[in-house]
C-alpha cells in the first residue's frame, strides 16, 4: 500500500468514526488541492450528507467538482472589506439553518504556520489537519485531480494565507522549517535553506504560533 493510500484509507476511516449523528456536512471549496481532496473524501464516506459551498460562480474545474457531490454556489460578499468573516459567517448560518457540520480545509502545513485567516477557525473538523501539504498534493495527484487544481498550489493566494513571498519559498523548504520549529527533525536538517528564506518563516511563524493555543480556556476551579 502507498503512503497516498494509507492517507485516503485514514482519513476516510477518521470521518467516519468522528463524524457521526444525523448532521450533514458543508465544504467550502475553493478550487484549490486541499478542498479538491476533503471534499472527495467526505463524499465518499458520506455522499448523501456532503455539500460543498462556493462564494461565487467562478469556482476552477466546477465540472470536476461537481462530478464528485453536490456543489452549492452563494453571492460572494458585495465589498472587500472584511469579505473573508462574512464569507464564513455566511456558511456558519447555512450550517445552523440545515444542521451541518462546518468542514475546514486546513493541512499541517497551514495549521502549524497560522496563515489561515481567524475567521476560517469557526469550522469545527478539521481531517486535512494531520497531512503535510506535499501529501495532499500527492495524494490529489493519485486520485487524478485535474493538474489546473494541484498547479494553484503553487501559485501566490493571499485570500488562502499564500502570499507572493511564499509562493517563492519551494513547499519542501517550508515544511522541512515546520519540522524543524515542531522537534520533528533537527536544525540540521534546515542546512541549505537561505538566511532570506529563514526569516522570513521565522517572522510568519512568531506572527502566528499564538493560534496554536487557541482558544484561551480559563482554569479549572473547584
Amino acid at each position: 500500500m502507498t503512503k497516498e493510500q494509507r492517507i485516503i484509507i485514514g482519513i476516510a476511516n477518521w470521518l467516519r468514526n468522528n463524524v457521526s449523528g444525523d448532521l450533514g456536512l458543508l465544504v467550502p471549496v475553493s478550487g484549490g488541492s486541499d478542498s479538491a481532496l476533503c471534499f472527495w473524501l467526505c463524499n465518499q464516506v458520506f455522499p448523501n450528507k456532503t455539500v460543498g459551498v462556493y462564494a461565487g460562480a467562478d469556482l476552477r474545474e466546477r465540472k470536476w467538482f461537481e462530478s464528485v457531490g453536490r456543489v452549492r454556489f452563494i453571492e460572494p460578499p458585495s465589498f472587500s472589506s472584511n469579505a473573508e468573516i462574512f464569507r464564513w459567517a455566511k456558511f456558519l448560518e447555512i450550517c445552523y439553518q440545515e444542521r451541518r457540520v462546518l468542514i475546514g480545509t486546513r493541512n499541517r502545513m497551514e495549521d502549524l504556520l497560522g496563515g489561515y485567516s481567524l475567521a476560517s477557525r469557526l469550522a469545527t473538523v478539521l481531517p486535512l489537519a494531520g497531512v503535510w501539504k506535499s501529501d495532499v498534493l500527492k495524494c490529489c495527484e493519485a486520485l487524478g485531480v485535474p493538474p489546473a487544481i494541484t498547479d494553484s498550489s503553487r501559485k501566490a493566494d493571499p485570500d488562502c494565507g499564500r502570499p507572493q513571498e511564499m509562493a517563492e519559498i519551494p513547499m519542501g523548504v517550508i515544511e522541512r522549517f515546520l519540522k524543524v520549529k515542531s522537534g520533528l527533525k533537527k536544525p540540521s536538517h534546515l542546512r541549505g535553506v537561505s538566511k532570506a528564506q529563514r526569516d522570513y518563516l521565522e517572522k510568519m511563524y512568531s506572527q502566528n504560533v499564538y493560534k496554536l493555543d487557541l482558544p484561551e480556556k480559563g482554569p479549572v476551579i473547584e
